[in-house]
């Protein structure tokens, strides 16, 4: 399997595998965009700062006032 960045950063290279399905199934897999999961992989020690944000947020919406928008997606 050849691989380079599709953000043109430089980065490449190559790897075998022993068959043509395994490498194709490695591809996919380094493929995908993890947007599903986005938020339940975080590192436990970002919990304090979820907690926070969540709170917040809460305490919020029983003040009557919005949301902030979401930002990076």
């Amino acid at each position: 399997m050849l691989w380079h960045c599709v953000r043109e950063c430089g980065a490449k290279g190559s790897k075998r595998y022993p068959t043509p399905q395994d490498a194709e199934r490695y591809a996919r897999a380094f493929d995908r965009e993890d947007l599903a999961d986005l938020g339940r992989r975080a590192p436990l020690g970002l919990l304090p700062l979820r907690l926070l944000r969540a709170w917040r947020l809460r305490r919020r919406k029983r003040a009557g006032g919005e949301s902030p928008p979401r930002e990076g997606l």
